[in-house]
């Protein structure tokens, strides 16, 4: 009798979702494996990726006469990789193993299920502060950051880097990432710029952002991020007082001396200096000078000068006094100490006194007549003065004691009287 055969060499694949996905964070999927028929010796089976940067699957399965029939398991896992890549789809080929099989089977047809692996790279770039902020000076000094892109990408990533106040702080830019180099950190150098205004610290701001015309089209929808930077300031107010010659000196005369006046530092509004001598009876002076933010670095010219009085005091020292008017100017400056100019007046004053004979000449006869002349003193004194008048000659003439003359009266004439004395000769 002859028995006709019904079993056909092969194998049957079973996913068990119907399909198989794994991501690149390591997850796995399986599907199975069963012959469709008894064998009659081993039968070994590969199994192979064609992607195992995508996903990796255990080797071979073996299966004997005795468990042809138990379906065996397939693991396939995920890949990880740095390319924004998107889901890939990879495949799996099920071949048997002609030389170390059944050869019933060396003729079956190979078989191949695909695996779809989800991407799990994100386009992006991370910032790191060393210190945790960003910190420079006007001084110049510097501060750096590092930027770094979170994932490979197939082409250049370009990223400008721009400073919101260059009068503060400034960047250096752009930085260009590669496939090659995307996860080597990169350094942002950010330099305090010097300003003259009084302007305390400074926040400025970095603006990182995606070159979209020069980047990896990935990376297009990346936002703007932004590092905060704080410039230190190192304008102080104040004023500085130049004298031309070293010392202010005038006299009674009216003669003048002349000192400049101009601010230490930009103001960001108006300054007004006041110019007060303590004495106004030696010198005198403008008043006030005002002080904007265009003209804060042009000394301006301080006139001093001389007054003259009457006393006779010698060369005096006063005292000018240089003050902000806080009321008037930036509140920067209203901490700022007075500052003085010490000036020396002259004095042109000559002590004496001066006699007038009212008409030219002093005249008495014998009968007793009398004639007068006046004394003056040509300088104020500072207390009494005493003028002592002696006749050298009582037997012909006679005149009033002595005259005193006041800080208050001595430049008021005061009269001697003589009168003319008899005698019998």
């Amino acid at each position: 009798a002859t028995t006709t055969d019904d079993d056909v060499a092969g194998f049957t694949i079973v996913e068990l979702d119907g399909a198989t996905e794994v991501d690149e964070s390591g997850t796995t999927d399986t599907f199975t494996v069963a012959l469709n028929a008894q064998p009659a010796s081993d039968v070994v089976i590969s199994l192979a990726s064609d992607d195992t940067g995508e996903a990796t699957v255990t080797s071979t399965l073996s299966f004997t006469p005795a468990n042809w029939d138990t379906p065996q398991t397939v693991t396939v896992t995920g890949a990880d990789d740095t390319a924004i890549d998107g889901t890939q789809t990879s495949t799996i080929t099920i071949s048997i193993i002609d030389a170390i099989s059944d050869n019933s089977f060396d003729a079956v047809a190979d078989q191949t299920v695909s695996v779809d692996t989800t991407d799990d790279d994100v386009a992006g770039f991370t910032i790191v502060e060393l210190e945790g902020a960003t910190e420079v000076t006007e001084a110049g000094s510097t501060d750096t950051f590092t930027v770094v892109l979170d994932a490979q990408p197939t082409s250049d990533v370009v990223i400008t880097v721009v400073s919101s106040d260059t009068g503060e702080a400034t960047v250096n830019s752009p930085l260009t990432f590669t496939a090659a180099n995307w996860d080597t950190p990169q350094t942002v150098t950010v330099t305090g710029v010097d300003d003259n205004l009084i302007d305390g610290t400074i926040t400025s701001t970095i603006t990182l952002a995606i070159d979209d015309a020069n980047s990896d089209d990935d990376f297009d929808a990346i936002t703007n991020q932004t590092v905060s930077v704080d410039t230190t300031d190192d304008d102080v107010a104040g004023f500085t007082i130049v004298e031309l010659e070293g010392a202010t000196e005038v006299t009674e005369a009216g003669s003048t001396d002349t000192f400049t006046v101009v601010l230490d530092a930009q103001p960001t509004s108006d300054v007004v200096i006041t110019v007060t001598p303590n004495d106004t009876t030696e010198v005198s002076t403008t008043g006030t000078l005002t002080f904007t933010p265009i003209n804060w670095d042009t000394p301006q010219t301080v006139t001093v000068t001389g007054v003259d009085e009457d006393i006779v005091d010698g060369t005096i020292t006063s005292t000018i006094t240089l003050a902000v008017v806080d009321a008037t100017s930036n509140d920067n400056f209203d901490a700022v100490a007075d500052q003085t100019v010490s000036v020396d007046t002259t004095d042109d004053d000559v002590a004496g006194f001066t006699i007038v004979e009212l008409d030219g000449a002093t005249e008495v006869d014998e009968s007793g007549t009398t004639d007068t002349f006046t004394v003056v003193l040509d300088a104020q004194p500072t207390s009494d003065v005493v003028l002592t008048i002696t006749s050298d000659d009582t037997g012909e003439a006679t005149v009033n004691s002595s005259l005193t003359f006041t800080s208050a009266n001595w430049d008021t004439p005061q009269t001697v009287t003589v009168t003319g004395a008899d005698d019998s000769i």
